[in-house]
């Protein structure tokens, strides 16, 4: 049976989101997630926004959408090990809580400045 892959919607103005894609990117042994940038092309056929969910990672799974630490949460089970034991981990956290810290680390994103261009991952791991 074929994994569904995960689908990652994130701001391609953002260093910081572009970093992390980068991270997963690189540990997503399994090859299950693909990136897209949240305003693109692959965003509007899932049904997102117009100029896409600005300030937070989407995932989509399948038909499930999921936002802040609810996304974040499944891309590190998806990357397996000791990566989904975290996941897993974390999960016993209350939403609230976790929404609130992913909410404090979104409002502060630019900090870490703005890439030139969303030129984040390789072809394979790329949409749009």
């Amino acid at each position: 049976m074929e994994a569904i892959p995960i689908i990652v919607l994130i701001d391609g103005d953002c260093a910081l989101c572009n970093r992390t894609a980068q991270w997963f990117a690189a540990r997503d042994a399994r090859g299950s997630m693909v990136f897209a940038p949240n305003n693109g092309e692959s965003a509007r056929i899932l049904g997102e926004p117009p100029g896409g969910d600005q300030g937070t990672v989407v995932v989509w799974v399948g038909s499930q959408r999921l936002v802040r630490s609810a996304a974040v949460l499944r891309m590190l089970s998806g990357l397996g090990g000791g990566w989904g034991r975290l996941a897993w981990s974390l999960g016993w956290v209350p939403v609230g809580w976790a929404d609130a810290v992913y909410g404090l680390v979104a409002r502060r994103r630019h900090w870490f400045g703005r890439p030139a261009a969303c030129t984040f991952l390789s072809p394979q791991h790329l949409a749009d």
